[in-house]
């Protein structure tokens, strides 16, 4: 029996536990990262067992992984989703599900996993060394639960419940961080940098350019932060919050495996 599992990570945390399910499901299971597909216009998911891996994003679901949904010819016969989360999922999986149902397919199972927090844009989100270790532990008690149902293939649908009061605040969400804060324009490098390219070779949209010692950002931008959190000298910035807060990027990851799901 085939199962894979498609990911998208910008600072590792889904590809640490996409890797941990891996191991705990055995047998013949694929990895594969969700930005390697995107090229093509459709995208065959004809496993017997196919899962998402992914972090909440703005209260929805990262613009890939919704890219990937929506190609996605999916013959599987179980489906699966886990969200990563720092504070709550909110409706994230969810909204997950209503793609899938707008395609006539549903989630059998959908999971939540609190990990290291990323945003820091307009608040920060971040935890202590202390806390992500703990969480860090958890994960690894909760994808055993998680592989377990998996294997037996048991329809237990979501975790959680609905939240109607947030039905509409990702969409303001989006529209502020696009078109108040105007996340894009508010990047900058500061006389840290090194010019070392790491934030251009992670950049999962290639939405980066350096030229000339000038670091430049395109309109193509998802928001995962990944430049940000795996600059070395911390030397990109965002607004008035980022300088006073922690990088965060799992232990466990390596610059290259981010870049290598591109």
């Amino acid at each position: 029996m085939k199962t894979v599992i498609y990911y998208f990570t910008g600072t590792g945390n889904s590809l640490a536990v996409t890797r941990d399910l891996v191991q705990e499901i055995g047998g013949d299971v694929e990895a594969i990262p969700i930005m390697k597909l995107l090229h093509q216009e459709t995208i065959a998911v004809d496993a017997d067992i196919a899962g998402v891996v992914y972090p909440a994003w703005l209260h929805h679901i990262p613009p890939m992984v919704e890219e990937f949904i929506r190609k996605a010819l999916i013959k599987s016969t179980y489906i699966f989703a886990v969200c990563l989360f720092a504070v709550k999922p909110y409706n994230s999986i969810f909204n997950l599900n209503s793609l899938l149902e707008q395609k006539g397919r549903k989630l059998d199972a959908g999971f939540s996993i609190a990990m290291g927090g990323k945003y820091i844009l307009l608040k920060d989100l971040t935890f202590s060394e202390d806390e992500n270790s703990k969480r860090f532990v958890q994960e690894k008690v909760k994808v055993k639960e998680i592989a377990k149902c998996i294997k037996k293939r048991e329809s237990v649908g979501i975790e959680g419940q609905y939240d109607e009061s947030d039905k509409d605040i990702s969409e303001k969400l989006i529209y502020a961080h696009r078109n108040v804060y105007k996340v894009v324009e508010k990047f900058r490098q500061t006389d840290d940098c090194d010019m070392c390219g790491i934030c251009v070779d992670v950049c999962p949209r290639d939405n980066l350019k350096l030229t000339q010692n000038k670091l430049t950002w395109g309109e193509n931008c998802d928001y995962c932060l990944a430049c940000l959190h795996w600059c070395p000298k911390s030397a990109i910035q965002n607004g008035e919050i980022t300088p006073k807060s922690r990088r965060h990027h799992h232990p466990d990851i390596s610059i290259s495996d981010i870049i290598a799901q591109k």
